[in-house]
Formats: structure tokens, C-alpha cells, sequence
């Protein structure tokens, strides 16, 4: 996803909230496409590569997906994915980035500190 000028600064609650409702329910193919990318930058799970992604796997190296910038690795996703569910009272919105959450922490829960994995426990119940 190449990061354009209104990506580049942390979307507002209304905007996640409407990129999660287009990326489960949206009627055209296009919109749940271009929702998911969208939140793919801003909630990534950091196990999914581009090639993945675009069905378009090769033989060599596979590009990695870009992230917004204050996201450095899964502590960060995961601290992101956490406040949205506290503020958002959407229940689409909160099913998409628990499923997120949920794939993020079972791929890299080696390196969450232990006060981080505990504070996640509540989402698996």
C-alpha cells in the first residue's frame, strides 16, 4: 500500500470504525479490498507478506507490507489493536480487530512482555 499524505497521520476512531464496517460488510468487492488494506497498515498482524496477500507468490525474496509509522513491531500493533476495542462500541469494528488481535498474538507472542500478554488474556475468554 503506498501511504498517501492522509495516511501518513493517526486516523480518527470514525474512520477505523468505517473501514471495519466496509471490510466485513460492504457490498462491492473493491470497498472490503481497499478497507482492508487500510486497516492491514493501521492494525497489522505482522504475518502477512504482500505475495500472500496478492495471490501472486514467486520464487525469491517477498516484499514486506508497509505499517504506519509509530507501529515499530507486534508490542505496538497490539497496544493499537487494544485501545481501539476500549473506545470503539461498534460490534463489527471491534469482531474485525479482535480476529487481528487474536492472529497477531498467536504468531508472536514470544515477543510480548509478560504484562502484555496478561493484559491480553481478557480478549480470549
Amino acid at each position: 500500500m503506498n501511504v498517501n499524505q492522509s495516511e501518513a497521520s493517526q486516523p480518527t476512531l470514525e474512520q477505523l470504525d468505517g473501514w471495519c464496517e466496509q471490510a466485513l460488510s460492504a457490498a462491492s468487492s473493491e470497498a472490503r479490498t481497499s478497507a482492508e488494506s487500510r486497516l492491514r497498515y493501521y492494525f497489522p498482524t505482522f504475518s502477512e507478506s504482500a505475495a500472500e496477500l496478492s495471490g501472486a507468490f514467486s520464487s525469491g525474496s517477498e516484499r514486506v507490507l508497509e505499517v504506519f509509522p509509530t507501529i515499530k513491531g507486534p508490542a505496538e500493533a497490539a497496544q493499537l489493536m487494544t485501545w481501539f476495542l476500549h473506545q470503539s462500541s461498534k460490534v463489527l469494528s471491534q469482531s474485525y480487530v479482535v480476529r487481528r488481535l487474536r492472529v497477531l498474538v498467536l504468531n508472536h507472542l514470544g515477543v510480548l512482555a509478560d504484562e502484555q500478554k496478561e493484559a491480553l488474556r481478557r480478549y480470549w475468554r
